[in-house]
């Protein structure tokens, strides 16, 4: 008889996530990311890789990821993409999937609706406590096309960081939020970047 894997998770309390309140130098394991590419004109230039995409299926582990990421100072250099049922799908079938209508879908302007305010009242707040530092995106740019709505946002700003203090370590990064849904079911696909520019 073998034993199953029994999946632990730690309720993560965003009321007790620490704000990041300064700054550190990047941190020196980045150096294997940075690779050397040939320029137009012949010459090898160093060029920082994309970082590593880490996929999530729920959404406590993608806030952990986050979190996690900030703790360990690397929050300007992260890529996490998230596959979930939305909390209010998930609360009108009881939290049974086999209770999920056809109709829960981007076709639906009910689930429009409550997934634009689950994104703007809930993931990006919930982001921004557990990344402790401001996340500004802003409008998002929206593309519907006959399968699936894609969200875009964008924040470039400086974090809630004062602009010395980004120089004086080289830390200017902006972060990418990317939400999709589709016509076939209520999936909600969220990809989450932070670039070093």
């Amino acid at each position: 008889m073998t034993k199953g894997k029994k999946k632990q998770t730690v309720e993560l309390d965003l009321n007790k996530v620490e704000k990041l309140e300064h700054l550190m130098p990047v941190p020196k394991s980045r150096q294997s990311s940075i690779t050397s590419v040939e320029s137009e004109d012949g010459s090898l230039k160093e060029v920082l890789k994309p970082p590593p995409r880490k996929d999530f299926e729920d959404l406590a582990s993608f806030e952990s990821y986050i979190r996690d990421e900030t703790w360990d100072n690397e929050f300007d250099y992260c890529h996490a993409h998230l596959t979930y049922y939305p909390p209010f799908v998930l609360k009108e079938v009881h939290d049974d999937i086999e209770k999920i209508k056809p109709t829960m879908n981007k076709n639906s302007s009910k689930f429009r609706r409550n997934l634009q305010h689950h994104i703007q009242r809930h993931l990006i707040l919930e982001m921004e406590k557990c990344c402790g530092f401001e996340m500004d995106f802003g409008k998002a740019k929206m593309e519907e096309t006959p399968k699936n709505i894609i969200w875009r946002y964008e924040d470039s700003g400086d974090h809630g960081f004062p602009k010395e203090e980004e120089d004086k370590f080289n830390r200017h990064w902006k972060l990418e939020l990317e939400v999709s849904c589709n016509n076939e079911n209520p999936l909600v696909q969220v990809d989450y970047k932070a670039i070093p520019v």
